[in-house]
């Protein structure tokens, strides 16, 4: 049965998820009242790194938001969506697994997690998407599509049926986001 903060989380989470896909910027505020709540939800769950993550995502958040709003001068709402280039993706790679390889030890070596392994792999994953998010780089989404699946099993295995449940629908979000975007992109283009 999820608690009351789970389904506040899950909520905001969803709301803000789907602003994201349609590039409406309340999805920040909505994503500094999901991550505030799924911080406290993860403490209880064990699953250190991900609350940790909640942390950066709020700060990125914070970020994001001002971002889209005076990220270009000409137009401040519209900031253009970019695509990463080759080398961007090799120091994406690199940085990730340095994370992953950090915050997995961390976690074994310092908490009582029983996942920390996974647990660091997807909250690097998560938080590079979100910086991708935030700086409004279509490859954001194939980073989420990728993380979403394996967080719908790791949330089974904690138990967390709602939170599993909110991020299958985030992998589809995720799908009709990178098509959104993609499109928008393509229209920049024109």
């Amino acid at each position: 049965m999820p608690t009351p903060l789970e389904i506040v989380a899950a909520l905001f989470s969803l709301v803000c998820v789907w602003l994201t896909v349609k590039r409406n910027i309340w999805c920040w505020p909505t994503a500094i009242i999901g991550v505030t709540a799924y911080f406290f939800v993860f403490y209880k769950s064990k699953l250190y790194s991900d609350m940790g993550l909640q942390v950066v995502f709020f700060i990125q958040s914070v970020y994001g938001w001002y971002f889209w709003l005076h990220g270009k001068k000409e137009d401040a709402e519209k900031v253009p969506i970019r695509r990463m280039q080759g080398r961007d993706w090799a120091l994406t790679a690199a940085t990730t697994a340095a994370m992953i390889l950090i915050l997995g030890w961390l976690s074994d070596q310092f908490t009582d997690t029983d996942v920390p392994y996974l647990d660091a792999a997807v909250a690097s994953v998560s938080l590079i998407a979100n910086l991708l998010m935030a700086r409004k780089i279509l490859e954001n989404w194939q980073l989420w599509i990728a993380v979403d699946a394996v967080y719908v099993g790791l949330f089974l295995y904690k138990e967390l049926y709602l939170t599993a449940v909110l991020y299958l629908i985030f992998f589809g979000m995720a799908i009709a986001g990178l098509y959104e975007w993609r499109k928008e992109w393509l229209a920049q283009k024109a």
